[in-house]
């Protein structure tokens, strides 16, 4: 099966049954993921084998879909309505128990900051407690050296 058939059969088993974002969120993933394999020296055909029937992708989105809570049509009542502020449309709210993910980009440079911080806090805290350790040792150092010699030289003479 060429892309473009893919595709339609996708977008022809989500119509109706999932909201527009949803519908063309997945078929620009779909064309992407095609466009990228078929760049990569891979047949059309074979990726679209690959990933399967395009009716049971459908299925899964659908059902994944309204276990998030949306169902289809509801974008005319979570359409973007103006703030009135500076910072543009107020996105729609999720549906009551739905599950959101916040991720959080690690690669920003107060997180690097931040990592180089605990790393060096780390270090400090490992060399502090060695340090001690050692410290301790210096000062008994000199009595259980004694005690270890007197132990040998006892031990040396009962033989």
């Amino acid at each position: 099966m060429r892309k473009a058939e893919f595709l339609e059969e996708l977008k022809a088993a989500l119509e109706g049954s999932v909201p527009d974002s949803v519908l063309w969120e997945n078929i620009r993933y779909y064309d992407q993921y095609i466009s990228q394999e078929t760049a990569s020296g891979r047949r059309e055909e074979d990726v679209t084998e690959e990933i399967g029937s395009p009716r049971l992708i459908a299925k899964t989105i659908i059902d994944s879909s309204e276990a998030a809570g949306y169902r289809a049509g509801e974008e005319s009542s979570r359409s973007y309505q103006d703030s009135g502020r500076a910072g543009g449309p107020v996105p729609p709210r999720r549906p009551e128990g739905s599950v959101h993910f916040h991720q959080i980009d690690l690669n920003k440079w107060y997180w690097k900051v931040l990592f180089l911080l605990i790393v060096v806090f780390v270090f400090s805290i490992v060399f502090f407690v060695v340090g001690g350790i050692f410290s301790l040792l210096i000062r008994l150092a000199g009595p259980i050296l004694l005690i270890w010699l007197i132990y040998v030289l006892i031990r040396g003479m009962w033989r």
